[in-house]
Order: C-alpha cells, then structure tokens, then sequence
C-alpha cells in the first residue's frame, strides 16, 4: 500500500492518485489542504528536512511491520 502527501493545487498529485486508480492499487491519501495552519507547518518540516522532499506528491511504499519487511527484503 500507497501513502500519498499532496495538496489540491497539485496537478501531480491528482496525477499520482489517477495512476494508483488506474492500477487498482491500494493508498492513502493525506491532503494537506485540510489540516490546520500549524498541522500543515509539521507536515512541511516533516518532508523537507527529514524526508529530503522539496515538491509534491510525496509517494511513500507502505510494508507494514517486521515481518512483512522481512518477507519484502527475502523477495528481491
């Protein structure tokens, strides 16, 4: 599963929800339009200083816990 950041302005990330659609797959979708002021600063710190992301959409790829991480790894 999918965990997308984007915001309504964001013709990629309108893109990136379009393309996960398309491919039936599974996401989240955080818009950071609906948060607060302050909500929306701590997600923008968030990604710019420890995700290294400077535009959106941020896609992140979702394993779950150990031993899905685990079983990921022992696939590749």
């Amino acid at each position: 599963m999918y965990y997308v950041i984007g915001k309504d302005s964001c013709s990629y990330c309108q893109k990136a929800k379009e393309l996960l659609d398309k491919d039936h797959t599974q996401y989240v979708y955080k818009n950071l339009n609906n948060l607060t002021v302050a909500k929306r600063k701590l997600w923008e710190d968030l990604i710019k200083n420890e995700l290294s992301r400077t535009t959106l959409p941020v896609v992140i790829n979702v394993v779950g816990g150990y031993k899905d991480l685990e079983d990921e790894l022992s696939n590749d």
